[in-house]
Parts: C-alpha cells; structure tokens; sequence
C-alpha cells in the first residue's frame, strides 16, 4: 500500500524522472515506482533479496545494486527518494538521512510509531533497533535538511489504507527541503 502511495504522489509531480528505493529488500516497491518514473535506482543488502528481485520483480528501468544504502557511492542527484521499512533496522538512520538529503531533495519515508506501537512492548520485532515518535522522525529527517510536508498512517495491518495525519502504527512522511515544491 506505501509503495502505491508514493507511486501515486510521484505521478503528481512534475520531472520526476530517477528515484532512489532505499533498503527495497526484494524490489517488489521498485517495480510499483517504475511505473511511473523513467529510472528506479534499488538498493539493498542482502544477497538473497537480489535473487527474488531478478527472478520475480526485475524490469528494464530498475537498477539493483546490492549494497549498503548508507556507504554506496551514488552518482548524481536523484528527483526523491523512497525508503519504506529501513530506517527502523538500523543503527545509522541518522547516515542514512544525511546521504538521502545528499542526493535529492525529497524523501518519502515510514517508520513504526513509538507512541502507537512502542519497540520494546510484545511482540518484540527482533530486526527492529528502535522506533520512532513523529516528533523524533521529524527530527531525524530534520539532520538530512528535510521538513515534513505531509503526514501519514497506517492504523494497522488490518487496515492499510493511508489516512492523514499521525495516528496509526506505521507513520509516512512526506517531505522535501526549504524552497521545494511539491
């Protein structure tokens, strides 16, 4: 449902022509943003999640490179960046923001929500380092030169659909640097 959303708010926008999809995992977003924008640029880790991705979801303007999203030496400047499911699994989110705010000037991200589901209350997502609060989140997007444009949520697995606002397990944000249209 994220991957549909930020497909549909890039669609809206004008030159939107390369996107980076940040911790993709296995690429199935990447292949809902190619629809709609000329170049997707994937990257992840894991050696296995590139194997599903050339198997299930490689098409001809995706480019997967199998790498860690915060040290890879990107060239140029991408028109936004996506990063949903990341930020939560690792210790660098901070780096990570840093580098997004290095390469584009718009960067549509997600994060579980501390004040709905707190990371350390059961069940206990092991591959989580921490969650973060909307104010936090906007802080941390804040360190790549980012402000929030738009909030979102998810309530709940059950109910995927994205409602605006902060009120839900899962919080979306959209958001661009001072000066940007959107």
């Amino acid at each position: 449902m994220r991957y549909m959303f930020a497909r549909e708010i890039l669609s809206r926008m004008d030159s939107i022509s390369r996107v980076l999809d940040a911790g993709c995992g296995i690429g199935y977003g990447s292949a809902i943003l190619a629809e709609v924008v000329g170049e997707v640029d994937s990257i992840d880790m894991s050696e296995e999640a590139e194997v599903w991705h050339r198997e299930y979801f490689s098409r001809s303007n995706v480019n997967y490179i199998c790498d860690n999203v915060i040290t890879y030496p990107y060239e140029g400047r991408f028109d936004a960046v996506v990063c949903f499911e990341f930020l939560e699994h690792v210790h660098e989110a901070a780096d990570a923001i840093r580098t997004f705010g290095k390469h584009s000037d718009i960067l549509i991200c997600s994060t579980p929500n501390e004040e709905v589901r707190p990371h350390k209350t059961p069940p206990v997502n092991e591959f989580h380092v921490r969650h973060y609060t909307p104010g936090e989140f906007e802080e941390l997007l804040a360190v790549g030169g980012f402000e929030v444009r738009h909030w979102f949520a998810q309530l709940d697995g059950a109910n995927p659909e994205l409602i605006p606002g902060t009120d839900g397990k899962f919080i979306v944000a959209v958001a661009a640097k001072p000066g940007v249209g959107m």
